[in-house]
């Protein structure tokens, strides 16, 4: 049988895991991609996204596609473009859609309320939908007692329960060639990597902490593939055209064996510049020699606030600041470049020039600044509404995914009287790398000069982010944007104009 997915605004690796197993099991797997142009975080314009719209091309690519079902994966950020979609295709098409990822994972009867959705897959999907595909090939039916996955039965909504884990996750690899083949080039020669599954930590923002819960008594929550499997799958991404990784496990160190055996393979085996993720709790000075002298041009890790009592009581990290400061000292020392994110509007977190003053003490070469999202059933969402910063209409909302992207204002009335820390201090934290320690130092002791960066236009972040991304070495990031987005103004234009 044929399963078409459908994909918006950036290659979606749980999409390609899913691709290549259908594939291996004899299933025929194609895809219809939506650029979302002037539509995304860094770049909104209502009126030219609504000009720039895919749908109508999407939907006459699946018509020619003639697939037996439709997917799609989605976190909360690409669920409503996903649901309006689905109702798009539901007017044209009689073919089944099923949903699956994070947002459906976390709140599959909501999502199953959306009439035109006929299946919700919960969890890790492999398996499942290869049982639900096998059924269909073998009967012209889909089976409805399939673990995982939800499906109706007239009004009725049939919930079967969660299947155990898969603890040796070497069978799932990934078909990078399906994007590959439909997106610029720059997603080929700065690929994504994953070799691992879950997080080690429970962040009370991440969804992590929720799909934890949700597989409780179900095996192994975190799991990494063999070092000889990962070695063999980037050996096939680098045959693509792949000239660097960056490797979005959650935390790359998190298991030290396994780590030193990785990195020397990798160096020897692969040999490309990388990008990777750390936690200041799991990183000492031999796990940053070790990133130094094999190739890591850049580590990435979330601070989010500058407050130890924010960060353990409110996020439930609990890294101290003698912690972050060290995990800092040891980059410097190994002449490890490394960036840091930060996260503005969190409960109860009201002093953002402390956390400038912690960013400016241990001087990372890149500093990202976001407002809170909140994804559905996260517990700091019982820390916002205890602070105020959410009301009880706010939490309907963000189970629905009608939420607020990183740069605009709160979600409730009330919170959004209160200040504004983004507009105030992101363009302050985000140019700190830029500054001396010194200036920046004049600077927080001075009232009417952090004003005065509250006042200068927010379009002057991206702008520095540029400038930062050249010094670090990282200069192909924006230029992979600016590429992306000509690419896909490019492929617009020759649909819309296409001689008949």
């Amino acid at each position: 049988m044929k399963i078409t997915f459908c994909v918006s605004e950036d290659e979606n690796l749980g999409v390609e895991l899913l691709s290549y197993y259908l594939k291996k099991h004899g299933h025929e797997v194609d895809l219809v991609f939506n650029p979302k142009q002037f539509d995304k975080a860094y770049t909104r314009n209502k009126k030219l996204a609504q000009y720039f719209d895919w749908k109508k091309i999407n939907l006459q690519q699946l018509k020619a596609q003639k697939p037996d079902l439709v997917g799609f994966s989605c976190v909360t950020a690409t669920y409503p473009w996903a649901v309006e979609f689905a109702k798009m295709i539901k007017k044209e098409l009689n073919v089944p859609i099923i949903f699956g990822g994070v947002h459906p994972t976390l709140k599959p009867k909501i999502v199953m309320d959306n009439p035109e959705i006929d299946m919700v897959c919960i969890g890790e999907g492999e398996d499942a939908l290869l049982e639900l595909c096998d059924s269909f090939e073998q009967t012209g039916k889909f089976r409805t007692d399939i673990r995982n996955i939800w499906s109706r039965d007239g009004n009725k909504i049939i919930k079967n329960e969660i299947r155990n884990l898969v603890e040796n996750i070497d069978q799932f690899e990934m078909d990078r060639k399906m994007f590959f083949d439909k997106l610029p080039s720059n997603y080929r020669t700065s690929a994504y990597f994953v070799m691992s599954r879950g997080c080690p930590f429970n962040c009370t923002y991440c969804g992590n902490e929720q799909k934890r819960k949700i597989y409780q008594g179900k095996g192994k929550y975190v799991r990494q593939k063999s070092v000889d499997q990962a070695i063999k799958e980037l050996i096939d991404l680098k045959n693509l055209g792949t000239k660097h990784v960056l490797f979005v496990d959650d935390v790359l160190t998190m298991n030290r064996e396994w780590f030193k055996e990785f990195i020397v393979k990798f160096k020897n085996q692969i040999g490309l510049p990388f990008t990777c993720f750390i936690h200041p709790k799991m990183f000492d000075d031999e796990e940053a020699k070790l990133l130094k002298e094999n190739g890591c041009k850049l580590i990435w890790y979330g601070i989010q606030s500058g407050s130890e009592k924010v960060r353990r009581e409110i996020l439930a990290r609990y890294e101290s600041d003698a912690e972050i400061e060290k995990a800092a000292e040891i980059c410097h020392q190994n002449g490890l470049k490394f960036m840091i994110d930060h996260i503005f509007d969190i409960p109860f977190d009201i002093e953002p020039i402390e956390s400038a003053r912690l960013y400016n003490k241990i001087r990372p070469q890149m500093i990202n600044c976001y407002n809170l999202l909140y994804f559905p059933s996260a517990k700091i969402i019982e820390h916002a509404l205890r602070a105020g910063n959410l009301q009880d209409q706010d939490v309907y909302k963000i189970n629905r995914a009608k939420s607020i992207t990183y740069q605009t204002g709160a979600l409730s009335e009330k919170s959004a009287e209160s200040r504004d820390f983004y507009r105030e201090y992101a363009l302050l934290l985000t140019v700190i790398p830029l500054l001396s320690k010194r200036t920046v130092d004049k600077i927080l002791i001075s009232e009417r000069r952090i004003r005065f960066f509250g006042k200068l236009p927010l379009i002057l972040i991206p702008m520095v982010k540029v400038i930062l991304n050249f010094r670090v070495g990282h200069g192909f990031i924006p230029m992979a944007v600016l590429n992306t987005e000509i690419f896909w103004l490019r492929e617009f234009f020759k649909v819309k104009f296409k001689k008949k």
